[in-house]
């Protein structure tokens, strides 16, 4: 330990500094001594370049020459105040930068090129779009097409019916609400469900569901159905007119062969509403499950897909809305469904379908299903121009007419009651009072506007209720119609198309808060109550100044013979002498025939 000797100088601020300018020094004796650097050497490399460039271009200075170099030099990255050992921050920029420029100079017009190619497929996609939403069927060539024979005609009277003498069948039909029959070789009409041929398997079902007897409609159509003849069907609503068709139309697919992987259904139920799709695709399931059919309901406002996965996995039976039928037909080029195998093809509630406009539609669908098909066609009404389109979509068809053209159950009591607007609300309450614990009502409204607005008018009067039209989302439309049919809630504010075959059993009351605007849409709002033989009520309120309205409200209740008020004859007088001194003339009539 004695040997070591510990330096005793002090260390001060000047001595640091003196220290780093040594180990600096040392530093660049020690880069001179190293090798030359890989990218010192390509830098040398580029300075010999420089000098020959300029040794060739003789016009230009040194002093040009020693600028041209030293910009070189500082692009490059090369620090040319230390005259020494030249240090290297980067690479070759300048070189690799003007590539770069040259590139995207000379591919100017390729990308031009590119953003109008991309512009043309933007249009393809486009016009593709606008193609896809027109949902263009194809027209079919039934000529070219090979289609398999089918039978139509199952009925075999039995002997019972045979029996009877004209005048006793004239005498039945009497009975039967007087029923009306054109065309020639008619069958007669059945009194029981044993008389139309139906299997043991339905018979079941009927009297599990409590079909007691055919009602006067069934009793008619369904032997003219299953002898394979086309029919028109005019019945008020409620009268049974579903398992008219359906009946035969089970009778009609048990007997072809059953579906191969990529076949399409074998019958078409097509009708104007959501609500009424679901009603018919509800009542053919109480039946279907037993023969071991499939029944696919089609309709818009809800999604897409789970009915094509549906469909893909086959259905001899679709109950469908024109519209949405289209698009099933041209979805994936027609790889979703199709209409080879139809054979049976309904149309329900044709009245209100061309009424909504989907004649267009209806005919495009029935343009593609093979000529020699079964066509049956179901209706309250029956105008003038429908008789026309009948004439093309069926082939010497029967007509079978229950109690005259649009009529009022005589199970509805109808009443009508002349009110101020603003006295309307308390009326509806006065009614209410009466009626609501005895059964479910529905109120209808003109506008989903005034829908809400008296939606929550009664809210706040302590009704607890819903209301039904077409603004109301798909879901929210069903939940309420399933909840109304169960009796949660027994009072409905609606609008006349969004309860258009609305079927409730137990209805017993229906107000037309506001006065409905035509004949026919009064009669299809009374039929909603009085159903299947009950007892039902209907009440119309009508304020002074829709005295236009009073014709067919008259109109109405003298077709189903009930007295008019005084009040009511005297303000329809009023409003026709008035007409009259405009020098105008007043019809009263349908207001479908009308348009």
């Amino acid at each position: 330990m004695s040997n070591l000797q510990i330096p005793s100088k002090k260390w001060n601020l000047e001595d640091d500094s003196d220290e780093e300018e040594e180990a600096k020094n040392n530093a660049e004796k020690m880069i001179e001594e190293e090798e030359i650097d890989p990218l010192d050497a390509f830098m040398q490399g580029v300075q010999e370049e420089v000098r020959k460039v300029n040794k060739v271009d003789g016009h230009r200075s040194n002093l040009s020459e020693k600028n041209s170099l030293n910009d070189l030099k500082q692009n490059l990255g090369v620090d040319t105040t230390s005259s020494g050992v030249v240090i290297v921050s980067g690479v070759a920029k300048k070189k690799d930068n003007n590539t770069r420029g040259e590139l995207i100079e000379q591919n100017q017009d390729a990308l031009e090129y590119s953003s109008e190619e991309e512009q043309e497929d933007l249009n393809i996609a486009a016009a593709s779009l606008a193609n896809k939403q027109k949902k263009e069927l194809p027209k079919i060539d039934h000529a070219e097409m090979s289609y398999l024979p089918f039978r139509k005609n199952f009925y075999v009277e039995v002997p019972e019916i045979a029996r009877m003498t004209s005048e006793e069948i004239e005498k039945y039909k009497e009975e039967l609400e007087g029923v009306r029959v054109k065309g020639k070789g008619c069958p007669r009409p059945i009194k029981v469900w044993a008389h139309c041929g139906v299997s043991k398997k339905i018979m079941d079902n009927l009297k599990k569901h409590n079909y007691e007897k055919p009602t006067p409609i069934q009793t008619q159509a369904i032997p003219v159905i299953m002898a394979g003849r086309d029919l028109i069907g005019i019945a008020k609503t409620g009268s049974g007119k579903t398992l008219a068709f359906l009946l035969p139309m089970f009778r009609h697919i048990m007997d072809q062969p059953p579906l191969e992987d990529t076949d399409g259904p074998i019958a078409i139920v097509m009708a104007p509403t959501r609500e009424l799709c679901m009603q018919t695709g509800k009542e053919a399931r109480k039946f279907t499950k037993s023969l071991g059919l499939r029944v696919v309901s089609v309709y818009g406002g809800t999604g897409i897909s789970e009915q094509i996965a549906e469909l893909k996995r086959g259905a001899e039976i679709i109950v469908c809305t024109p519209g949405r039928m289209i698009d099933m037909l041209a979805a994936n080029n027609g790889r979703v469904t199709n209409l080879r195998r139809v054979t049976y093809v309904v149309l329900d509630e044709a009245d209100r379908m061309f009424d909504m406009g989907f004649e267009p539609q209806v005919m495009r669908v029935i343009d593609n299903i093979r000529p020699d098909r079964q066509t049956v066609m179901f209706s309250a009404t029956f105008p003038r121009q429908m008789e026309a389109l009948a004439r093309r979509i069926l082939q010497k068809p029967i007509e079978v007419q229950i109690g005259g053209r649009s009529v009022v159950a005589k199970e509805v009591e109808q009443h009508v009651v002349i009110v101020e607007e603003e006295q309307k609300f308390m009326k509806l309450l006065e009614v209410l009072g009466v009626y609501y614990e005895k059964g479910s009502c529905i109120v209808f409204v003109d506008t989903h506007e005034n829908a809400d607005t008296l939606l929550q008018k009664l809210l706040k009067a302590s009704y607890p209720c819903m209301s039904l039209h077409g603004a109301i989302d798909q879901y929210d439309r069903d939940s309420t119609i399933v909840d109304f049919k169960s009796g949660q809630i027994k009072l409905l504010v609606a609008t006349s198309v969004a309860a258009r075959g609305l079927d409730v059993k137990d209805l017993i009351l229906v107000v037309n808060y506001d006065c409905p605007n035509h004949y026919e849409d009064y009669v299809h709002r009374c039929g909603r109550t009085g159903r299947a033989g009950n007892k039902g009520y209907a009440y119309t309120l009508v304020s002074p100044d829709q005295e236009r309205f009073a014709g067919d409200l008259i109109r109405a209740l003298e077709t189903s013979n009930v007295s008019v008020p005084e009040s009511l004859r005297t303000m329809w007088l009023r409003y026709q002498a008035k007409q009259a001194a405009e020098g105008k003339q007043v019809h009263t009539g349908g207001g479908f025939s009308g348009k």
